[in-house]
């Protein structure tokens, strides 16, 4: 197993936002769901080591506690999907800011990203989306075991999601384990391997993607009715009425 979490618990000002949350994770691409102030990002940020926890949370059988900073930052990669940024600053400082890219990785994901043109525009003149490009980027340039992306889909087009999905699965065939919350179902649930549901600070669901659609869990966790459709080895969630 990469993660084994047993009753993590994580509180901000007194209020508990995790839940005492057990569950483990093996290699592969893992869609965190849930509405929103389910936990999903605390969750990752969590699993990243940016926030203190309660529990047990193990990295590949080691205390995460147990970890150097240094350790930490080569093993475990979260990506937020925006950040708060110097507006002088350009696309290539921001993505050569973080002395643990690979300089050979990182010409890749320009590449795949799309972001030559943008390497020289300061970051106030860029789009949401190609700064969410941009940290892509840099993060996936880490070539770290652990990726946690964070609404990774929010910003980018269809064409990049597909772009990026298809690309976390090659990944994945390479022992990394992906994480990737997201509030978007499409068309995330085609690529994944595995489902963590959250709704309320606690983990309500893990699987695969068939018997979380199948359960009653989607409904429960959004309030809304779906339709879904599968076909092609790809799965389609229509969200109908509210429940």
């Amino acid at each position: 197993m990469v993660i084994e979490a047993v009753k993590l618990s994580v509180s901000y000002d007194n209020t508990q936002v995790i839940k005492e949350v057990s569950f483990t994770l093996a290699e592969g691409v893992v869609a965190v769901v849930g509405p929103n102030g389910a936990g999903k990002t605390t969750l990752l940020k969590a699993i990243s080591g940016l926030v203190s926890y309660a529990g047990s949370l193990k990295i590949m059988n080691k205390d995460l506690r147990d970890f150097s900073a240094e350790e930490r930052a080569r093993l475990i990669t979260y990506v937020p999907p925006l950040v708060d940024v110097m507006p002088d600053m350009s696309v290539g400082d921001l993505i050569l800011s973080d002395p643990l890219v690979s300089k050979e990785l990182l010409e890749e994901y320009i590449e795949l990203f799309e972001l030559s043109s943008l390497l020289k525009r300061r970051l106030s003149k860029v789009s949401s989306g190609e700064l969410s490009r941009a940290l892509l980027a840099k993060g996936l340039s880490k070539n770290s075991k652990i990726v946690a992306l964070d609404e990774p889909l929010s910003h980018i087009d269809l064409r990049f999601q597909l772009i990026l999905l298809k690309h976390l699965r090659v990944l994945s065939k390479g022992g990394k384990l992906i994480l990737v919350a997201s509030n978007q179902l499409n068309p995330l649930l085609s690529y994944v391997d595995r489902v963590v549901a959250l709704k309320k600070g606690e983990v309500v669901f893990t699987g695969d993607v068939a018997s979380f659609l199948r359960s009653s869990t989607p409904e429960r966790i959004y309030g809304v009715k779906f339709e879904v459709v599968f076909k092609d080895g790809y799965v389609d969630i229509i969200p109908r009425e509210l429940a």
